[in-house]
């Protein structure tokens, strides 16, 4: 049997999705990182941001590669995106909406990935391996939530994470 390649390529509506959401991403990742006191956490949020900052360069470069215009799209309910920039949501809330989010968008990438050309699936596999990174790490800080609901308020992460819980806490 032989393989046949695929020639599909990535549309202007995913290519607007991918940048949406990379532009959403790195806006929250951001906002997070410069605002949490927990230093372990803000660390991690600022690396997210690093990683969707470079995901838009590359998204920008593949859209003019492909001469397609950014097409703006909504991304319906990642809107949660201003909630989490206002601190409605509780530290709980706001990481496991940010697993579903990135979840989504891996599973998104893959599926495409599947359909794609060689020359796209390079680009959709580096994207939903980044998504995979981020979840294990917010798989983490959920777990460490649970376990102290203030996590990311911790100045003391460090010490907690070696310590433990302080007598008084």
């Amino acid at each position: 049997m032989t393989a046949v390649e695929t020639t599909a390529t990535l549309s202007e509506q995913q290519l607007g999705l991918m940048f949406q959401y990379t532009v959403e991403a790195y806006k929250t990742f951001e906002k997070l990182a410069e605002n949490l006191p927990n230093p372990m956490s803000a660390t991690m949020f600022k690396q997210f941001a690093v990683d969707e900052r470079d995901n838009r360069d590359l998204l920008e470069m593949k859209i003019a590669a492909a001469g397609a215009t950014r097409v703006r799209t909504t991304l319906g309910s990642d809107l949660q995106f201003q909630e989490i920039l206002e601190g409605s949501l509780s530290f709980r809330e706001t990481t496991e909406f940010l697993i579903n989010r990135e979840r989504t968008m891996e599973k998104k990438l893959v599926e495409w990935g599947r359909g794609v050309s060689s020359v796209d699936r390079n680009l959709v596999i580096y994207l939903a391996s980044g998504k995979r990174a981020h979840i294990v790490q917010l798989e983490r800080e959920l777990e460490l939530i649970k376990l102290d609901r203030d996590w990311f308020k911790r100045e003391d992460a460090q010490f907690r994470i070696v310590h433990g819980q302080r007598e008084k806490d």
